[in-house]
């Protein structure tokens, strides 16, 4: 089928308690789940403390696969893979199936988590700091506390692990009801559609979606068919001339985004989540704003807090990209059941349609 164009288009610390039930929930999935491969960053005192707990406790699951340590006078294991070079970390993370990276580097070097900040915002795996004694009295003693070392979360959005069973239950099953009372409006508007341009129903447009996984994206076709080359992705304007008739009301009322319904009971998106941008947005956005490729580490959704604070519509700066980045990692970062519900909400009743969208 030829190309349709789009339809759409400073790392923070999260503490946790140290609290004893918190650590015994934490052992108790580690043992529960099959073994996590970490890469360390930094192998100094305290990293190498954790490295020794860790062989010594052998219900935890564990295992240091690499490390990145350029400072030669600090001895590696032989079947642990040394980095020596910041460039080398994305390479680790794929061939090692990496799940997490541990930062061990204490405040005093701070020219090499300078280095390391660009590199850490574009990983798709949890990020964990392992601070050193001396951090302990900027963080309020509030931290995670694993074999007697303290160790403060950087990135692990907080809708993930068991917090978010009740959200991803919720989506299968706000999903499969919306599908089967939406019913008749698909086939009124599948009819209008056939009869307005020639094309299929639908179409479908790679994305990226939890973790930089790729998967197609559903909607009601809304344009004319027609080719676009070199890779070279037009957005949608006011008055667009590819629009068609009912093309142009179901993108003003939203009505072409209701097959992502098919995607959120697939597992691919949330009914609630940061919207997914096409894949030449993301090449283009991801060096100009820093934390962007942080809104893949949650599932995109089909409306968001972005959308119901008026980011819709063409992105056609990098202000009003960087503005639609800053809504959704407020909500990954903030996240709630009642967030969910009170964005479901907004765009069921205010959301549907916007001066912005066309």
């Amino acid at each position: 089928m030829p190309n349709i164009a789009a339809d759409d288009t400073a790392l923070s610390i999260h503490p946790i308690s140290s609290k004893s039930h918190h650590d015994h929930v934490f052992q108790r999935k580690a043992t529960a789940t099959r073994t996590k491969r970490i890469l360390m960053v930094g192998y100094g005192k305290t990293a190498q403390t954790l490295h020794q707990r860790l062989k010594q406790q052998r219900r935890f699951a564990f295992r240091i696969a690499a490390i990145y340590e350029p400072d030669e006078t600090r001895v590696i294991d032989s079947d642990i893979e040394r980095l020596h070079h910041t460039a080398q970390i994305s390479d680790a993370i794929v061939r090692h199936a990496i799940s997490e990276v541990w930062i061990t580097l204490p405040f005093t070097e701070i020219s090499r988590w300078q280095q390391l900040q660009p590199l850490l915002c574009q990983l798709f795996v949890d990020l964990r700091w392992v601070p050193d004694t001396d951090a302990m009295s900027i963080l309020s003693q509030r931290y995670r506390d694993f074999l007697g070392i303290p160790m403060v979360d950087l990135n692990h959005p907080v809708s993930a692990g068991m917090r978010g069973l009740g959200k991803r239950l919720f989506d299968r099953g706000f999903a499969l009801c919306a599908l089967i009372l939406l019913l008749p409006l698909f086939a009124v508007l599948s009819v209008l559609i056939k009869y307005s341009s020639p094309g299929p129903v639908f179409f479908t447009q790679p994305r990226l979606g939890l973790n930089g996984k790729r998967f197609d994206v559903i909607k009601f076709r809304s344009m004319k068919l027609h080719q676009e080359g070199n890779g070279k992705l037009t957005q949608a304007t006011r008055d667009d001339h590819r629009v068609t008739p009912i093309g142009r009301f179901m993108r003003r009322t939203s009505l072409d985004e209701l097959p992502q319904f098919l995607n959120v009971l697939k597992g691919d998106m949330s009914v609630v989540g940061p919207r997914p941008h096409a894949l030449i947005h993301n090449d283009l956005y991801k060096d100009k704003l820093m934390m962007y490729m942080q809104r893949h580490r949650v599932k995109p959704g089909i409306t968001g807090w972005a959308q119901i604070n008026g980011c819709r519509g063409e992105t056609d700066t990098e202000e009003k990209m960087a503005r639609r980045i800053a809504l959704d990692l407020h909500y990954i970062r903030n996240w709630s059941f009642s967030m969910d519900l009170k964005i479901i909400l907004w765009t069921a009743f205010k959301g549907w349609t916007d001066h912005n969208a066309y």
